[in-house]
Parts: C-alpha cells; structure tokens; sequence
C-alpha cells in the first residue's frame, strides 16, 4: 500500500513557491550564472520575501514585489477571489546587488552541503514515477483543469491511496463559494476520479473535514520549499532534503535533483534496469559530487553502465541545458509531471 498527494497552484505553499521561482527565472534571465537564493512566506494579503540575489544588473525591490503579484494572478486570484494581487503588501528583505567576477567564478563550485536523490521505476504511461505519486497529479491537473467552469476557488488538494497498481481510496479538498451545490461538487469529483483512473465513486471523499469556501493564504499560510516531498517523488521514495524552489541552477540542492533524475532515467527508459536510484553527495566546494552511487533493482552498480556524464556542476548546467529552462511553471505544481529533466 502507497500514498501520495498533490496540491494545486492556489494552495499557500505552491504560491510559496511560485513567487520564489519567478524570482530565479527574473534573475537568471539577467545573468544566466546569477546567484539567487531566497525564500518567500505568506499569510492573508502579506508576502514575506528574504534572502539574496546577485545579478547584473541587480534587480530592485519593485522587480520582486511583480513576481509576487505575478504569481498570484497565475494562480487564479484577483479581485473576486481573495486575496488580490493588486492589494497584496510585499515586505522585503533581500541582499540586492550586482553578480562581481568573483562571485561568478565560484558559480563553479558548490556552496552548500547537499544529497541529491534521482529515482525512475515502474511504468513508462506513468512518466517512471511511483503509481500513486502519478495518479495524485492526474487528479490535480483534472481538478485545476475543470475548477474554472465550474467557479471554484485556485487552491485545493488531493490524496491518494493505492495498492496493486490501483487506486483504492481518493480524497479531494475542492475550494469553493459559500453556499456551493454539493452535487456540483460531486459531478466534478467523478470526472477528476476518472482522470486519475478511478471509476468506483464509492472511493472518493469530497471535502471531508467540512466546507472549504476559504482557500488560499487565507485559509492558511504558505513557506517556499514545504512541499518538496510533493516535487520529488512521493513519500515511497527517499528525498536528499533540500528544497528546489528560490534556487538558482547553479546550486547543488537543484542541479543535483535534477541530474540525479536524469541519470536515472536513463537506466529505466533504455531497458537496463526496472528501478533504479541514483545518490549524490556534495560537500561544500565540491566541483562535482564527492560521492555518487547507483542502484539498479536493488543492487549496487557501476555508474558507468548510464554512458558518459559531466557530473561538474558546469557541466550538468550545460549538459541539461539548465539556463533554458523557466521554473516557475514547474513550482505551480510537481515538476517531473511537466518536463523537468524528462526529455
């Protein structure tokens, strides 16, 4: 038996997330070897955003103040849907400044501690993920998919039981108005079961701690980088510990994730290994990982079978194509499930 959950865009901590990410993204977009390391809260109308980004030229306050904002209209608020982005009040403490010579030469070196887990198994229709995990998502996207005809609220959420390579329990948090019909609710909650391949409506639960007519960061608040277990791969797999979100590419906690992942996909989509695990340690000043280990079908392998791979931080960077990518499409929700580091 496996569990697994997923939340929605609108939920706190994914707009947590969010604003980070579109922080990077603005920063990294400046200066693709940018260092951005910050981390973002909120509760009611107020976003908290600290920490430090170094970039050229250097970004200003009112620069993350749009981010916030962005994010929460990305998300579905707006005047009608509390709380508006327009009248959010951003309080900000971030060391703004420029990206020095110096600074960006040890762009190539990590400056933190770091244990980057990449796992890849099951079945190729589920993306190499954990079953569960994948059938959380589907049902997400199949609830943020539908919410919008049917005038529910950004946030929301799902969990997952299964068992046998089958759903065999689904609870939904569906956001809604005051005073919505339950049967609207339960309509919708057939089709996101369905999504998720899930047809005994018997299975399913909606709403079951009460009405949810207040969602959001008014429902609760939010901090970047809780959600981490929902990012990686569900709690059946081990997780390094560090979050992605408010991370530049450059470091270690999100280049490793994202290398490891790819490492070992490249045992299960070429037919080498049904599961495969792939570790990898960094120490403070690493160039590359001190320590690298593989795992495929429970037994411990050469990591040379995968075929050649720049493990240097630059390398990753360049190999994966990093500085392509925007991440905060990929914080809204569970990245694996868009693309990241799966093609």
């Amino acid at each position: 038996m496996t569990l697994a959950e997923c939340v929605l865009p609108g939920h706190p901590d994914k707009l947590c997330d969010a604003i980070a990410d579109r922080i990077v993204d603005l920063a990294c977009a400046r200066e693709p070897r940018a260092m951005v390391g910050v981390e973002v809260a909120v509760h009611r109308e107020t976003v908290f955003i600290t920490g430090c980004v170094a970039t050229n030229p250097p970004l200003t306050a009112l620069n993350l103040e749009d981010c916030a904002r962005a994010a929460f209209r990305a998300a579905g608020f707006s005047a009608m849907v509390l709380p508006d982005p327009e009248h959010l009040r951003v309080v900000t403490d971030v060391r703004l400044g420029p990206l020095d010579a110096d600074t960006s030469a040890l762009r190539s070196l990590s400056d933190d501690q770091a244990i980057c887990i990449g796992w890849a198994g099951g079945r190729a229709e589920d993306r190499w993920l954990p079953f569960a995990h994948r059938a959380a998502w589907l049902a997400a996207d199949a609830l943020r998919t539908l919410g919008a005809p049917y005038g529910l609220g950004p946030d929301g959420k799902v969990i997952v039981q299964s068992e046998g390579g089958a759903i065999t329990r689904m609870s939904l948090s569906i956001q809604h108005a005051p005073g919505v019909d339950r049967t609207a609710l339960f309509v919708i909650a057939r089709q996101v079961a369905a999504a998720a391949g899930l047809l005994d409506l018997d299975r399913v639960s909606v709403n079951a701690g009460g009405d949810f007519d207040v969602g959001g960061p008014h429902g609760d608040n939010g901090l970047s980088g809780k959600k981490l277990v929902v990012d990686a791969y569900g709690p059946s797999v081990a997780i390094g510990g560090g979050a992605w979100s408010g991370k530049d590419p450059h470091k270690v906690d999100r280049l490793g994730g994202l290398r490891a992942r790819e490492l070992a996909l490249r045992a299960v989509s070429r037919g080498i290994a049904k599961e495969a695990v792939v570790s990898l340690g960094w120490f403070p000043g690493d160039r590359e990982p001190s320590v690298v280990t593989l795992r495929m079908d429970g037994r411990d392998a050469p990591l040379r079978l995968l075929g050649p791979a720049d493990l240097t931080i630059d390398g990753t960077w360049r190999e994966l194509r990093l500085g392509e990518r925007t991440y905060a499409p990929l914080a809204a929700r569970a990245a694996w499930f868009q693309g990241a580091a799966d093609s």
